[in-house]
């Protein structure tokens, strides 16, 4: 039986999804007056990508684009299933896989990955440039707060493990540790599971923080990062998500072709916007020999 407040939750987010989506044309309406409805998340990172840097070239080609702003992670995902949107943007792949392995009845896929904002190691405990000086600095009982959320604890952990900050258990599945797999804490930390948008707000009372780069960048920190995640298998950097039925669609394939552009690179790589501080993905890399700032 479900519990009456996980009903109660149930029923608040489908009178909410009727809610937000009831005043946009349905799925076939859209198709029919060349509208793209994007889900997007509440922060402005890539919806403003979409509006430099895609946008522009598809309205050229007679779409009217369409944001729509959502919160609930289940909520941005089944949206997409059920039609509500076309397309979503705000969930790197490891995310969806997540969501995916629980939701087994959803048909959805990524189409192509973006320039992201990177997860980065912050501190204001320590004024230091790299991360040999941090493991130099930091004295055990430090405080480490990461991400407390079941897709980027374990990210953060792997990250940190990287970094030679700590160990994970041998044989697990590391995209599914927590912090109860740490088997080696070399400095002596107290490791911290906090929501990730608190850290940045308490960076001020712990010694390290792991931050997302959605939210240094919104805070204008990004650059303030010690330490970027680097991810050559471009696993944690944001996708473009759409259901399996629509791969064959028209406008999907000019919807990939803007991303893929030469105007979309332009944008990215121009300094008037901050993109051009974003990690990019293997695929713009190779296209157009631009190699990552936040190699280090």
């Amino acid at each position: 039986m479900i519990k009456r407040n996980t009903f109660i939750l149930l029923v608040i987010l489908a009178v909410w999804i009727l809610s937000s989506c009831a005043s946009q044309p349905d799925k076939q309406a859209r198709r029919d007056n060349k509208i793209i409805l994007i889900g997007v998340t509440q922060k402005p990172t890539y919806p403003d990508l979409i509006k430099y840097a895609v946008k522009p070239m598809l309205e050229r080609k007679g779409y009217t684009v369409n944001l729509l702003q959502l919160d609930d992670q289940h909520v941005f995902n089944q949206t997409l299933v059920d039609g509500y949107v076309d397309i979503n943007i705000g969930q790197h792949e490891s995310a969806l896989n997540f969501e995916k392995e629980n939701n087994p009845s959803w048909k959805i896929s990524p189409l192509i990955t973006v320039p992201s904002a990177h997860m980065g190691i912050f501190s204001d405990k320590y004024n230091v440039k790299t991360v040999d000086e941090l493991q130099q600095a930091v004295q055990p009982g430090d405080i480490v707060a990461m991400p407390d959320d079941a897709t980027n604890l374990p990210r953060s952990l792997i990250f940190l493990e990287n970094l030679g900050f700590l160990k994970l258990k041998d044989g697990i599945d590391k995209f599914a540790a927590t912090e109860h797999d740490i088997a080696h804490n070399p400095y002596k930390l107290s490791f911290r599971m906090v929501k990730a948008e608190q850290i940045p707000r308490i960076l001020d009372g712990i010694a390290i923080g792991v931050i997302y780069g959605d939210d240094a960048d919104l805070l204008g920190i990004l650059d303030r990062a010690i330490i970027r995640e680097v991810d050559e298998s471009d696993l944690f950097l944001n996708i473009f998500v759409i259901q399996d039925a629509d791969c064959d669609e028209p406008w999907v394939k000019d919807f990939k072709d803007a991303v893929l552009s030469e105007e979309f690179k332009n944008t990215v790589e121009n300094p008037e916007y901050r993109f051009h501080r974003y990690y990019r993905p293997s695929w713009y890399r190779e296209k157009w020999g631009i190699a990552n700032e936040w190699g280090k």
